[in-house]
């Protein structure tokens, strides 16, 4: 069984968001310090959930998909 999963951009300003993303359901792929962003993978049908959930943190800029994610993989 394949999962449908999507690499999603979280662009940031603060530590509130890190600790929002560490309790909803996606992983954590990478956090940049420095560059104020996280890649997170999580199921593409929860995407509308994700941006609800997060536009009300405090620091949260946008979400988005990532431009290097391959679509062609499965996993």
């Amino acid at each position: 069984m394949y999962a449908n999963r999507m690499a999603y951009i979280v662009f940031f300003q603060g530590k509130h968001v890190i600790e929002k993303l560490q309790t909803m359901p996606v992983d954590i792929a990478y956090v940049s310090e420095k560059q104020n962003y996280a890649v997170v993978y999580g199921d593409k049908d929860q995407e509308a959930a994700f941006k609800k959930t997060l536009k009300d943190v405090k620091g949260f800029k946008f979400i988005g998909p990532s431009l290097m994610y391959d679509p062609n993989l499965n996993f």
